[in-house]
């Protein structure tokens, strides 16, 4: 049994990641969901939060039956990778760019500036800066970037181009969120013609964290980054309304121009600008692109 499994993930190791992704992280959400709890920002029980670490989970787990111990130290070496230095940095910050202009623009229009410390008022964590910023990063930023960016971006792009892997890889993201309409307080108050922005947001998200992982020469530190530094811009209590509305702005516009510099680039047979950052970055191990 347990060798015909092995044969199935090693055949379909990218379904596998998705399936067992899935299953660790629906198996903390659903038990949440049918006991009625919800989960609410500032307020660390009940907790959504390890739940998220189920790609990062899934992801060591297909590379450990898919190439060894080998593969796996390959795998954590990308997780603290960092290539591009001070451009790679800026890419990874700027959602806090995004947050002060969303900020500015509430300001012009008369709406009150929230206090310094909503900043850390995030669902399922502690309110307290340290514990809560420590959270976020593990948690959220590598427990998601480690699965989708660092396993389902970096083998599917390997065979389908990375513009077509972010697509691939945003369906199965945006579908992977389902339990949380139910138990996040935030989500609940969603409107089903909501829906469709939600949706388009995960594709444009996909799109520019495919980008700055890349830029980092396949670094999942520096989506982690990224990650966490929007959900401070987006999902905190300081960016409520307006400043939440001029994040997601920001970032879907940024997608669309990023995938018509893809298109262009294909057009004239040049190098996607997606993964302008892995030129000069030596070729993953087969194990790792397969």
């Amino acid at each position: 049994m347990v060798v015909k499994l092995r044969g199935l993930v090693r055949r379909w190791p990218v379904a596998s990641f998705f399936a067992l992704a899935y299953l660790l992280s629906w198996g903390w959400w659903v038990p949440i969901a049918v006991a009625g709890g919800v989960v609410r920002g500032g307020d660390p029980w009940p907790t959504h939060m390890p739940g998220l670490l189920g790609p990062l989970l899934a992801a060591v787990t297909v590379t450990a039956l898919t190439g060894g111990r080998a593969a796996v130290a390959g795998y954590v070496g990308r997780l603290w990778r960092w290539r591009g230095g001070w451009r790679t940095a800026a890419l990874a910050a700027s959602p806090l760019a995004m947050l002060a202009v969303g900020l500015i623009v509430a300001a012009l229009a008369g709406q009150p500036v929230p206090p310094w410390r909503d900043l850390f008022v995030i669902s399922g964590l502690p309110s307290a800066a340290l514990p809560m910023l420590l959270g976020l990063v593990v948690l959220n930023g590598l427990g998601e970037e480690g699965g989708w960016r660092g396993f389902a971006q970096e083998r599917l792009q390997a065979r389908h181009g990375p513009v077509r892997a972010a697509l691939l890889t945003a369906v199965g993201w945006a579908v992977w969120h389902a339990p949380l309409f139910v138990i996040l307080a935030t989500f609940r108050g969603f409107r089903p013609a909501v829906l469709p922005g939600f949706f388009l947001g995960m594709l444009a998200g996909a799109v520019v964290l495919a980008y700055v992982y890349n830029a980092a020469g396949g670094g999942i530190a520096a989506a982690a980054c990224w990650h966490v530094a929007y959900n401070l811009s987006s999902a905190s209590a300081a960016a409520s309304g307006t400043v939440a509305a001029v994040s997601t702005t920001v970032v879907m516009l940024w997608a669309v121009l990023l995938l018509i510099a893809a298109w262009r680039a294909a057009h004239r047979g040049a190098p996607s600008p997606l993964l302008a950052g892995r030129r000069h970055v030596e070729a993953e191990a087969p194990t790792l692109a397969s």
